[in-house]
């Protein structure tokens, strides 16, 4: 499947595909930051709150770069609506203004949000940009609010890491493409995470057991990674502020972070060990240059099916942060705060599930395959498991062949060399498993390809890429006779929550024309 990852640095103008300059022609980095909250010790954060990890907490991406004077993030540059959701009030709607934070975090108190983290977009030394001056009018909502006995959400930073390539940093404007293999690379980055909390009062970090949340944006913007990478981060962070971050990154982040999750949450469910990501819908009809994408948002029904798979996953087996996605991304249609669109049914469904969410409910599975001890997919039709749809990586079509119905793996665009066939069980039948075993059968034509191998969702994070989700559980050699034959896999802590590019197993095509024919897919409980 295609990583769906709406790149909303896209808006900004920036000299993409020109040059990359030597790291070394570029201005050193500003050694000052711009706020007053650096240079601190341990005993800074004494009796600071914490979240401790492992506990349930509801967090938001905030992107508060909109201003309704300058038409910044409301207006194209043709004069035309550059959002596709609106602000239900867009009367105080900027980044400058502390009364429209305070709204926004009201609201957010009203769904149930623990922590917010600013879209944070600020270039070292640019520091009349909206990302800085829009910090201290946020601090001064926050601090409003605690003065009136209120707890408002605590802030985490969302670094939006497209400025490792987008930042028109050099003398004359040109970018500098973040080359994290050098030492100034690493400098260059950590500058960023220093000049937001330098703006922040501690006492206002949203944290994990003291560390402060850092949540970052794709790793490939940068120019080239090293493992090492993040040693640096903490180690300077330690040194300016008295303590180490609580790092999430993204899967293609190289090193060792704290947490884990993936952006897309908005379009489909992204599970990882740490992180729930989800989110309400998408459409970005708005934005200019866009291919056309819209996952529906069916008046709520996406966004609480996506919180419903998760509060049907055991505890023991569920992750304890959730990012919801966005809380007012309005460009792109990912928006649950108040709007004219939807009212506040977003934030009244919020609240109800992050509510549950914090109680550590368990809902029951449903559906009519919860006690069902097989389930398959024969002919081409769903009985307890669906063949994905075509997309992404998990290209086919469909054939008849020998009175037979099924679908044949094709090339796909994004990996031309790979090809899958992805399988989704149901997730009334699949949460039952809770780590159990499962015998799977393969009907297949013995030709078109060499060999191919069952990957699948798996409890056992230490099993195969990305967190158990790709867990190889065999192979099969195909003797090419043409004829159809029968593959029995035996899979073991089975998990099967969609984490397998959003389906619970795939089959990977090996050698030759590499097309996999498939006719009947059985998963029996064992």
């Amino acid at each position: 499947m295609k990583l769906m990852r709406p790149v909303f640095a896209a808006l900004c103008v920036c000299a993409a595909g020109a040059a990359v300059p030597a790291q070394t022609a570029f201005p050193p980095l500003p050694e000052k930051a711009p706020g007053a909250y650096i240079g601190l010790d341990a005993a800074a954060h004494a009796g600071a709150h914490s979240f401790a990890f492992g506990e349930p907490v509801v967090g938001c991406s905030y992107f508060y770069w909109y201003d309704m004077e300058s038409g910044a993030h409301i207006t194209d540059g043709d004069g035309s609506d550059a959002l596709t959701t609106h602000p239900a009030d867009m009367s105080e709607l900027s980044y400058r203004s502390a009364s429209w934070h305070r709204t926004q975090m009201e609201d957010m108190l009203d769904a149930g949000i623990d922590f917010l983290m600013p879209v944070f977009w600020g270039v070292p030394g640019q520091y009349d940009g909206w990302s800085f001056a829009g910090l201290p009018p946020l601090v001064e909502a926050h601090d409003a609010l605690l003065a009136e006995g209120r707890q408002p959400p605590r802030i985490g930073l969302f670094f939006d890491t497209s400025i490792l390539r987008f930042n028109a940093y050099g003398t004359a404007g040109e970018p500098c493409h973040v080359d994290l293999t050098t030492v100034f690379g690493r400098q260059w980055l950590y500058t960023c995470i220093r000049d937001f909390f330098s703006l922040i009062p501690p006492e206002k970090w949203a944290r994990v057991d003291g560390k402060p949340i850092i949540f970052l944006y794709a790793g490939s913007f940068a120019r080239a990674q090293t493992p090492e990478q993040f040693q640096d981060v903490r180690a300077w962070f330690q040194r300016d502020f008295g303590c180490q971050p609580f790092i999430v990154k993204m899967r293609d982040w190289q090193g060792e972070a704290d947490a884990q999750y993936q952006w897309g949450g908005a379009i489909e469910l992204m599970l990882d060990k740490q992180v729930a990501a989800l989110g309400p819908g998408y459409d970005h009809s708005a934005v200019p240059g866009r291919e056309p994408l819209v996952v529906d948002r069916e008046y709520g029904r996406h966004y609480a099916n996506n919180w419903l798979r998760i509060l049907r996953m055991p505890v023991d087996l569920r992750p304890w942060m959730v990012h919801v996605e966005t809380w007012n991304e309005w460009h792109e249609g990912t928006d649950i705060a108040e709007s004219r669109e939807y009212g506040r049914l977003f934030i009244v469904l919020t609240r109800v599930f992050s509510d549950m969410w914090h109680a550590k409910q368990l809902l029951n599975p449903v559906g009519p395959f919860v006690d069902a001890r097989s389930v398959t997919w024969e002919g081409g039709a769903d009985n307890g498991i669906a063949v994905r749809q075509s997309n992404g990586d998990g290209v086919w079509r469909t054939i008849e062949a020998d009175r037979r119905n099924g679908v044949v793996s094709q090339q796909n665009a994004e990996i031309p060399d790979n090809r899958y066939l992805y399988f989704d069980v149901d997730d009334g039948f699949a949460l039952i498993l809770n780590g159990g075993a499962v015998s799977v059968e393969i009907t297949y034509r013995d030709s078109g390809c060499e060999a191919f191998a069952i990957e699948y969702d798996s409890t056992d994070l230490e099993s195969g890429p990305v967190s158990g989700s790709f867990r190889h559980g065999g192979d099969v050699a195909l003797a090419q006779t043409g004829a159809w034959k029968t593959a029995t896999f035996d899979l073991e802590e089975c998990r099967f929550d969609n984490r397998a590019n959003g389906a619970d197993f795939r089959l990977a095509v090996r050698g030759g024309a590499k097309e996999l024919a498939v006719c009947r897919v059985a998963v029996t409980r064992k």
